[in-house]
């Protein structure tokens, strides 16, 4: 990010200006413009401005805008991104991989799988609200059980969610723009499965009093 240049011609729109134009939340214009997805600088102040031409690209492009896209050739898109990054040295220097051992990387690679399935497969429209729900509920029960285990083999919480965050980035990088929405809204609940699993594992620690209690108390703080 840089500052914002005065001398600049493009409009410039503050983060509410530009939720309101999207009609997207905060949270999830700020995951778009931390993940790339979006230009943004930032005043002397420190706020983000976006840039309104962006923006506009974004409403006008269609949701599958992508030639021929469906989602298995998005899934199989989104396999090969992250087969490629899990094999470049960069990837294994990372805290995160390396906090996991081998059996663990295989259980996290089934897991890469699942939630690459669930994400591709979008999230229905409102008006869908059965459906909707129950894949909600789905992505919230795959956060609960890859929490669980990583917790159980005393994975810090920070780096079980950016292992997860890779796996999301890479799946957004593999998806239009029109796409992300539902996605992040399926993601996000994955991450709060996570978090209550860890949090759930702590406080079952603490009650009984255990020694494991100060071990899980670091995992969950990182």
């Amino acid at each position: 990010m840089a500052n914002l240049q005065l001398t600049d011609r493009t409009q410039w729109l503050s983060l509410s200006e530009a939720c309101n134009l999207l009609k997207v939340s905060q949270v999830t214009l700020r995951q778009w413009a931390d993940a790339g997805h979006l230009r943004v600088y930032r005043t002397p102040g420190g706020h983000r401005r976006f840039a309104r031409e962006d923006l506009l690209a974004l409403t006008e492009r269609p949701a599958n805008s992508h030639a021929g896209e469906t989602p298995e050739r998005v899934e199989d898109a989104a396999l090969r991104r992250i087969r490629r990054r899990l094999s470049q040295e960069e990837v294994a220097r990372q805290s995160w991989y390396q906090s996991v051992q081998e059996e663990g990387r295989d259980r996290m690679r089934l897991f890469g799988r699942r939630l690459l399935s669930l994400l591709v497969q979008g999230l229905p429209q409102r008006r869908a609200s059965g459906r909707r729900q129950g894949v909600l509920a789905e992505a919230l029960m795959l956060g609960h059980e890859y929490g669980a285990e990583m917790s159980e083999r005393g994975v810090p919480l920070k780096d079980t969610v950016e292992a997860f965050n890779f796996f999301r980035t890479l799946v957004l990088d593999s998806t239009s723009s029109g796409s992300w929405g539902p996605t992040l809204e399926l993601a996000d609940q994955v991450l709060v499965g996570v978090v209550e699993s860890y949090q759930k594992r702590m406080e079952a620690a603490l009650a009984d009093n255990s020694p494991a209690a100060e071990a899980a108390g670091k995992n969950f703080g990182g």
